[in-house]
């Protein structure tokens, strides 16, 4: 499954953008988002078969991080199958969408912590290996 998990990805030019997650109004950083952007090849309204392979192969990087940090933090695969999200620095390229969102357990107005970090860095690792980088391919065909 990864060698198809790696063409997915490289044909739609994944890439993931990691943002925290303010609690309003102290703008207090409670989590991170960690978005995965991908070219969408087609305008129908449900998301492809490689979106659902791509969306559980990340569900199982997810869990593999929890439990290496022993479940400190709660980490949420969260898909948005039928969203279109247009890249208005790529002449509104669509943009299909998964966002991985890391918790804590603390109050709700608690700093993100070191154990949300260090989940981070290990779920950016993970999707490194996968090809899934920081930076979005910007190849035109």
């Amino acid at each position: 499954m990864s060698g198809n998990i790696r063409e997915i990805v490289e044909s739609h030019q994944c890439f993931c953008k990691a943002v925290p997650f303010y609690i309003a109004p102290a703008r207090v950083p409670a989590d991170f988002d960690l978005d995965i952007y991908a070219v969408k090849m087609s305008f129908q309204p449900d998301p492809p078969a490689e979106f659902w392979l791509v969306y559980t192969k990340i569900k199982q990087v997810v869990d593999v991080v929890l439990h290496e940090n022993n479940h400190a933090c709660t980490i949420t695969v969260i898909p948005f199958g039928s969203a279109v999200i247009l890249d208005t620095t790529d002449y509104l390229q669509s943009m299909a969408m998964l966002r991985i969102r890391i918790t804590h357990s603390r109050g709700a107005q608690e700093l993100v912590g070191t154990i949300e970090q260090e989940a981070l860095r290990a779920v950016e690792a993970q999707l490194n290996d996968l090809g899934i980088t920081a930076s979005p391919s910007r190849r035109r065909k």
